[in-house]
């Protein structure tokens, strides 16, 4: 159960129907409602937006994930907390991170954060492990499953606009002086290839044996919020929220995930590349 509450690190809202011809109402807290006056409908921002992410070759994404991760047969509760910095390129996928983990409960008290830093490119991934106190080059079959994971994260905002093209039509659509705000209550059957597609991506990093609790999952609720920039049409923040039930190795167990992405430098960043000393400091992982 250890293993698994260090890997789990990667409320419904009521919404109404918006019809892809309406425009976009003045959010709530709107301080200029005459600022807020586009006339653009939900479909021609969606259009704009996915035509103006397919030229994003790189950004910079801060993302906060908070979670409570509850054990019904422990009566046991954690709350983890992960604060991550990453610069990325899309063309060819690579990304430099640094994170911080913070876990509480109970039971563990409130530990020192964990720190990471990482680098993965066509040179391989590099990890600073902060228990060992020096960098490790991983094997180099993780970098394949990395590769295909990152492709599908959060931290790739046009990947998470396609797959969520196809629900255009349940999005509320409101707008401020300075962004368009989209939101979508993905509750329903309609939605459960959505959440399945989302969920791959949340396991997608834990062990083999982790995956098998798909067949075992309840999705209770899964929210998404994005905030798309008037002038560039790139989003500026997404959040996701989900309600999760599982069971995991025999325990009941419910995961409160709030996810919060925001962009910036979009096309600011260089290729990614692995600092000499760290290639040369670098130990094998077998």
């Amino acid at each position: 159960m250890k293993k698994w509450m260090m890997a789990i690190g990667t409320g419904a809202l009521a919404m109404s129907l918006a019809a892809c011809g309406e425009t976009a109402e003045p959010a709530a807290g709107t301080a200029d409602k005459k600022e807020a006056n586009s006339e653009l409908t939900l479909e021609e921002v969606f259009a704009k937006s996915q035509e103006a992410s397919e030229d994003i070759k790189s950004l910079h994404a801060d993302m906060v994930n908070n979670q409570v991760m509850s054990i019904e047969s422990a009566g046991m509760e954690m709350e983890i907390a992960m604060d991550i910095a990453m610069d990325m390129t899309l063309d060819p996928i690579a990304f430099y991170q640094k994170a911080e983990t913070t876990m509480v409960s109970e039971e563990m008290g409130s530990p020192e954060p964990m720190a990471m830093e990482m680098y993965m490119t066509k040179e391989g991934m590099y990890m600073n492990d902060p228990t060992i106190g020096s960098w490790i080059k991983m094997p180099g079959e993780n970098i394949e499953d990395l590769q295909a994971m990152m492709e599908q994260q959060t931290a790739d905002p046009s990947q998470q606009l396609e797959d969520l093209k196809a629900f255009e039509d349940d999005f509320t659509f409101e707008q401020s002086e300075d962004e368009y705000i989209l939101k979508l209550d993905a509750a329903g059957e309609e939605f459960q290839a959505l959440i399945d597609k989302q969920m791959e991506q949340f396991l997608g990093q834990m062990e083999l044996e982790a995956q098998t609790a798909m067949e075992d999952m309840k999705i209770n609720a899964v929210a998404y919020e994005i905030f798309i920039d008037k002038e560039t049409f790139l989003p500026n923040n997404m959040n996701v929220d989900m309600d999760i039930d599982m069971n995991i190795e025999g325990d009941s167990v419910n995961i409160q995930s709030d996810l919060e992405s925001a962009y910036s430098k979009y096309n600011e960043i260089d290729a990614i590349t692995v600092p000499a000393e760290v290639i040369e400091q670098a130990k094998e992982m077998e």
